[in-house]
């Protein structure tokens, strides 16, 4: 049984969804009435454990997944810092990007999987100023955490000790100023290449990390809007084709999704864009075989899917009514 996991905003709550694997569509098998808006999950390794972040009301909440996938909470904690937009499990840790504050709080994980406080909190900012934090995740070798911070515009290193978390100084790549990173994504198979997202200038950067030294060198840089087009747009979500030869990029107000083609060497090349049928997409996922793409569209109030063709084409087909989504998560 395929089954996902929907958070959103407002009265949304979190939501437990099964999958047709035919027909790709979702279908609710429960709806928590949790408040603080959900707007970022995660799972466990051995998926037991589901983790959200609540923007609304800066928690972080913990679900132990039960049969057909029901969620029980064990636990709600201050997040550590204000907005939280982004969790990702590193080994023994949880780490939590922070929108309103800016910074990271690194949340040590008990024996059981649960948020064992205080966190230890890490700043992005290197200048006077806001900052926005937008994400946080290791590199697949789990040498180095990375983490956006978007108000700051860049994108900062540190190598990660799995007993110790992030070492105290940072390396700094700077995006062109205005840029706004907020997303990024490791190649599967290419150790240290990444694909960072701006939202601002919607724009898509390809990237190397030094695995030794932990530093970044830009490669490319191309646009994830068409030639030509001048109205307002922002990027939002990033993923990357299972076989790791095209790359999704998510254009809001624009509605669409930028589709790339990664080279054998990693190199991005844009294809073309398919629409998403719905306002505002803030995040996307594919499903577990990797056949299915969705969007969650933020302010259409929907979920749009889309057949994953060979040459890396989308094919939409069909739509759902869901109130204000904004992370779907398919959880084995």
């Amino acid at each position: 049984m395929n089954l996902a996991y929907l958070g959103g905003y407002g009265s949304a709550g979190l939501a437990v969804l099964r999958q047709d694997p035919s027909s790709g569509a979702l279908q609710e098998l429960q709806r928590l009435q949790e408040p603080g808006e959900p707007s970022w999950l995660c799972a466990s390794a051995d998926g037991r454990l589901l983790y959200s972040a609540n923007e609304g009301d800066s928690t972080l909440s913990v679900y132990e997944r039960g049969p057909q996938g029901r969620l029980q909470r064990l636990q709600q904690v201050a997040s550590g810092g204000q907005g939280p937009v982004h969790i990702s499990l590193q080994g023994a840790w949880a780490v939590v990007a922070h929108y309103g504050s800016g910074g990271l709080a690194c949340w040590r994980l008990d024996g059981q999987g649960l948020l064992a406080g205080p966190p230890r909190i890490v700043g992005t900012a290197l200048a006077p100023g806001p900052s926005h934090a937008h994400m946080a995740g290791c590199d697949p070798g789990q040498g180095y955490l990375l983490a956006s911070d978007l108000a700051q515009d860049v994108l900062l290193s540190w190598r990660f000790e799995p007993g110790l978390g992030p070492a105290d100084q940072p390396q700094v790549w700077r995006a062109p100023k205005g840029a706004g990173p907020r997303h990024f994504q490791f190649h599967p198979g290419l150790p240290g290449q990444l694909y960072l997202l701006h939202e601002t200038a919607s724009s898509l950067s390809w990237l190397q990390l030094d695995v030794r030294r932990g530093a970044l060198e830009h490669q490319l840089t191309l646009s994830s809007l068409p030639a030509g087009h001048t109205e307002t747009s922002y990027a939002s979500d990033l993923r990357l084709s299972p076989s790791g030869r095209h790359l999704y990029a998510l254009n809001r107000l624009h509605d669409s999704i930028a589709i790339f083609e990664l080279n054998a060497e990693g190199r991005p090349r844009l294809l073309g864009h398919e629409p998403t049928r719905g306002s505002y997409p803030r995040s996307a996922c594919f499903g577990p075989d990797g056949r299915w793409f969705y969007t969650c569209n933020q302010r259409g109030d929907s979920l749009s899917r889309f057949w994953v063709r060979a040459d890396g084409g989308l094919h939409y087909a069909g739509q759902q009514a869901m109130a204000s989504p904004a992370m779907l998560l398919f959880v084995g």
